[in-house]
């Protein structure tokens, strides 16, 4: 259809002709072809111009609309005292996110819409919400101002009213730093060559409080030496008094972590003047190391003897005591009650009640816990401040340093019944939180302990004993075992019952050895293992076997001591498979083959030329019945009768009479 168009349209040069009889408007360039041109027109040009002004509208409503701050928000900015004209002041922010970028503002007016904001200068909150910036330049002329700050997912603060005096004397700002070389010239460059979560330094075993905390190492790899620079990591700032030469590092630690991102950063204050500040940030979750044995801390300095007011409330409840000071010097300014059985207090930024201040405060917590059962419990302390737990007043976890937020564990074997709690706590910075919770935990093999020799009686304690090697496979291993035997038991003639799931990742069979003094038995799933069961006194070696599938399996160790110092130590191996030898296939041994004479297939001749030496039979008639016999006919023809062992002669065609040649071997 289209080229029968194009065929009969008239072109740009030609005139105008008549339209056919068929043609459309359109096709023929009548006038109202143009009259619907020109309307779309028209349209679209309504419709973009209104567009374009819904548009500029909008930008210019929010350009002009005011500050206000995001719902639910608590972010603000604090100014100290008055503030000469055009001297440095300081800005204090709180209540951000943390890890916020954050931009400040200056406003001549609480109406002042955002467009008409002064910006003076960014700032990045903390781990905690909070920044502080003390480079910020006050206007030139005295007045009623405002500052008012815009976090990225917090919003506007509220504005905070500032007064430039002109009878305060403006301070000069101190010259910025010359750096020497240039610019131009070689410079150092910090870098974060690691962060990781170590033990204290020096330390070789975990207290039960596991002293854990972040280990920096700080690296010049520009080509100039570093002065002295600070390294920071979340709430703490540590100083290299000699800076570093090119090329050499710096390892620092920092007490306690956080569970989320920490924060660490390399010259947080521009002391150095570097080639690349790009790498000098780290600000991520951290790995937390499988702890080391426990061990007894190193004597040190013996934490003040408090003597609180002993707890009012019934079971289960706690009683809160705090302090005017960080050092739970009294007099108790506030007590409160607080629900049990766990502690969960977190107070933020504010003051924890009336009479106390928001900073530079402690308190105590004492409680009565009942717990049930006779077991290992795994007590967790998280803390944002400085804080220690005791169990019957013995000391379990010691954070007693300032940090910003982190959980630390501590295990102890408690007996059921009644115990005696107590958490110290004092606030370190700008917020302050503590709670405490506890629950039955094994993570290891679960030692039953009991003063006799034949595993009954009482238990006397239930704890935690860890594998000697990390799991899989996780043996067993007494030598391995910090405080063992325990104090409570007796240090002969007692017994234990150690239990744990192992995971077996491999099914086969399995060889199991315990080398023991005195006695021990191995079960597997509830089985005794063959071999592995012998109760009589005296050192010896206990091995035996399993087929085992692959998955967990129940392993239950029983053990007895009679004289003198005990030992066991229970360890398993997969036992190979062996590989078949790859010995090369034997060939078959050839059969000898003895050459069959050619059989002959009798062919039919061809009916015109039968080319042989000897006398062709005559053929017989088709009504003639070939006679059954092996002898021949007395004439020299041999006879055509086949034999009855003869293989019958294939023929091609059905049509008698059959041409048989017969061939005379001479």
């Amino acid at each position: 259809m289209s080229s029968e168009r194009d065929q009969t349209s008239p072109s740009p040069t030609s005139t105008f002709s008549a339209p056919q009889a068929d043609a459309t408007d359109l096709e023929t360039g009548s006038p109202s072809r143009y009259v619907l041109v020109g309307i779309a027109t028209t349209l679209a040009l309504i419709v973009c111009c209104t567009l374009a002004f819904v548009w500029l509208n909008r930008s210019a409503g929010s350009r002009d609309a005011v500050p206000t701050p995001a719902p639910g928000s608590n972010a603000r900015v604090e100014v100290s005292g008055l503030l000469a004209p055009g001297a440095a002041f300081g800005v204090r922010g709180t209540g951000f996110q943390p890890n916020e970028a954050v931009e400040i503002f200056l406003a001549t007016s609480t109406a002042s819409p955002v467009s008409e904001l002064r910006k003076l200068g960014d700032a990045i909150a903390g781990p905690d919400g909070t920044f502080q910036r003390d480079d910020l330049t006050a206007p030139d002329a005295a007045g009623q101002y405002y500052l008012t700050a815009r976090g990225g997912a917090s919003g506007f603060t509220r504005f905070t009213p500032i007064t430039v005096s002109g009878d305060l004397v403006p301070t000069a700002p101190p010259e910025p730093p010359t750096p020497t070389p240039g610019p131009s010239g070689p410079l150092p460059d910090l870098i974060l060559n690691s962060v990781a979560i170590e033990l204290e330094t020096g330390a070789s075993c975990a207290y039960v409080s596991t002293q854990l905390g972040i280990r920096v190492i700080v690296q010049n790899v520009g080509s100039a030496p570093a002065g002295p620079f600070l390294v920071q990591a979340n709430n703490q700032q540590q100083l290299v008094p000699g800076g570093l030469v090119p090329g050499q590092t710096a390892s620092l630690w920092f007490a306690g972590f956080t569970t989320g991102a920490n924060l660490v950063v390399v010259d947080p204050t521009g002391m150095v003047v570097e080639s690349n500040r790009d790498n000098n940030t780290f600000n991520g979750p951290l790995a937390v190391p499988t702890l080391p044995a426990t061990c007894t801390p190193p004597p040190g300095p013996t934490p003040p003897v408090v003597t609180p007011t002993p707890n009012p409330n019934p079971t289960g409840a706690w009683y809160g005591q705090y302090f005017g000071n960080p050092d739970l010097v009294p007099p108790v300014l506030f007590d409160q009650n607080l629900p049990g059985p766990f502690l969960n207090v977190n107070w933020g930024t504010g003051a924890p009640g009336p009479n106390v201040p928001r900073n530079n405060w402690s308190a105590i917590f004492t409680g009565n816990a009942n717990f049930p059962t006779i077991d290992n419990y795994q007590f967790a302390l998280t803390v944002d401040g400085g804080a220690r737990v005791f169990v019957d007043d013995m000391l379990i976890i010691n954070q007693w340093f300032s940090a910003g937020l982190r959980t630390v564990t501590a295990d102890v074997s408690l007996t059921a019944g009644l115990h005696n709690l107590r958490v110290e706590y004092y606030k370190a910075g700008a917020s302050a939180r503590v709670a405490l919770n506890w629950k039955v935990n094994y993570s290891g093999w679960e030692g039953r302990y009991y003063n006799s020799p034949n595993l009954t009686g009482p238990i006397v304690i239930k704890r935690d004993d860890p594998p000697a090697s990390p799991n899989p496979p996780g043996f067993l291993n007494t030598a391995a075992i910090s405080n063992w035997p325990p104090p409570q038991v007796n240090p002969f003639n007692f017994s234990v019952d150690w239990r744990r799931s192992v995971n077996f990742p491999v099914a086969g069979t399995y060889v199991f050895t315990a080398t023991v003094d005195d006695g021990a038995r191995l079960l597997i799933d509830g089985q005794i293992v063959p071999g592995m069961d012998d109760f009589t006194a005296g050192a010896k070696t206990l091995v035996g076997t399993r087929v085992l599938n692959a998955g967990q399996h129940f392993l239950q160790v029983q053990y007895v001591n009679y004289t003198g110092p005990g030992s066991l130590s229970l360890t398993w191996a997969l036992v190979p498979v062996p590989t078949p030898t790859n010995t090369p296939p034997i060939p078959p041994t050839p059969t000898p083959t003895v050459p069959l004479p050619p059989t002959v297939t009798p062919t039919p001749a061809p009916p015109t030329d039968t080319p042989t030496p000897t006398t062709t039979p005559t053929p017989a008639p088709p009504t003639d019945t070939p006679a059954p016999t092996d002898t021949p006919t007395p004439t020299f023809t041999p006879s055509v009768t086949p034999t009855p062992s003869a293989t019958p002669v294939p023929t091609d065609t059905p049509t008698p009479p059959v041409i048989i040649v017969v061939t005379t071997t001479p």
